[in-house]
């Protein structure tokens, strides 16, 4: 099964980045834990069309949208609009082996030491690049005879599919496919070492002084010991005008 899907070997390694509200991130470091929200909880309601054909997997599936895009003015303002927001960076495998870490954790306490793959998470998580399609071409995917007897991969793959209004998105996919789920709960948690996991915090361009002092002291406080800094979208750069 490849649980990378649309991302080759020698792409695993990329670095993605999350924009997100900072009330989202003091949660993950002071629980220590991560969350992915069901599709029904995202705008755009084609991202969920194997609910509208009432499938009997369709509320197992979480989410987590990642970016390519390392910083645009765009990304800010569509993200967080409040002026509020982080930018986390990590790599492909380093969130993706974030929730198979946790699952063998739970599972297999000694995962590591005897090698074993828990067949869960091998058919639960996965990560993935979103594929951009003509609305055309969205419909007839999600009305295919196939999608009536669809496995755990192609329903992940179904979670990648959007119209090609948002390709600027340019998003890669974090995907758990929970087999307990009774379509009862909007998010699934897992526990997430934000050290060991993001390599940067960058805090929004926008963000008064004040906050962001405040912001980086309870990140330090809390144990968080990546680099954290201030984006410089927006700051004046300081020319040497001739004379």
């Amino acid at each position: 099964m490849n649980n990378y899907i649309h991302i080759s070997q020698n792409e695993i390694e990329t670095t993605i980045f999350r924009y997100t509200p900072i009330e989202y991130v003091l949660p993950v470091i002071v629980k220590g834990q991560n969350a992915l929200s069901s599709p029904r909880k995202w705008d755009d309601p084609f991202e969920n069309m194997l609910k509208l054909r009432k499938h009997p997997l369709r509320d197992r599936a979480y989410g987590q949208c990642w970016t390519l895009n390392e910083e645009t003015d765009a990304a800010w303002r569509m993200y967080v609009p409040m002026r509020n927001g982080v930018r986390l960076k990590t790599t492909i495998k380093k969130l993706y082996q974030s929730l198979i870490h946790s699952l063998h954790a739970s599972n297999d306490p000694q995962w590591k030491e005897n090698g074993t793959i828990d067949p869960l998470a091998e058919t639960a998580c996965f990560i993935g690049r979103v594929q951009y399609k003509k609305e055309e071409e969205v419909k007839s995917w999600f009305t295919e005879p196939r999608l009536t007897n669809i496995g755990s991969q192609l329903q992940a793959e179904s979670l990648l599919i959007k119209r090609e209004a948002f390709v600027p998105e340019n998003e890669i996919r974090l995907i758990y496919l929970d087999p307990c789920n009774n379509g009862t709960n909007d998010y699934y948690t897992y526990n997430f070492e934000l050290s060991n996991i993001i390599e940067q915090i960058t805090f929004d361009p926008r963000m008064v002084d004040g906050l962001y002092d405040t912001y980086s002291r309870i990140l330090h406080k809390f144990g968080y010991a990546g680099d954290i800094s201030r984006s410089t979208l927006y700051q004046v750069p300081k020319l040497e005008l001739p004379a």
